[in-house]
C-alpha cells in the first residue's frame, strides 16, 4: 500500500510547510503518546501513607 499516493489523491500534496508528511505523521503519533501518558499520570490517585 502506497501511503504517498493515497495522501496525494486526498489532499493533492505530500508536504506541509516544506516538510515531508512522514515527519508530521510521526509528530502526531508522539503527540498522542504524550497526551495519553499525561492522562494516565494525572488520573492516578496519590499513594496513601499509613
Amino acid at each position: 500500500m502506497k501511503w504517498t499516493t493515497i495522501w496525494m489523491d486526498l489532499f493533492g500534496t505530500t508536504s506541509m510547510l516544506g516538510i515531508n508528511m512522514g515527519f508530521w505523521v510521526a509528530m502526531a503519533a508522539v503527540l498522542l503518546i504524550v497526551i495519553g501518558m499525561n492522562a494516565v499520570f494525572w488520573g492516578m490517585k496519590p499513594k496513601q501513607n499509613r
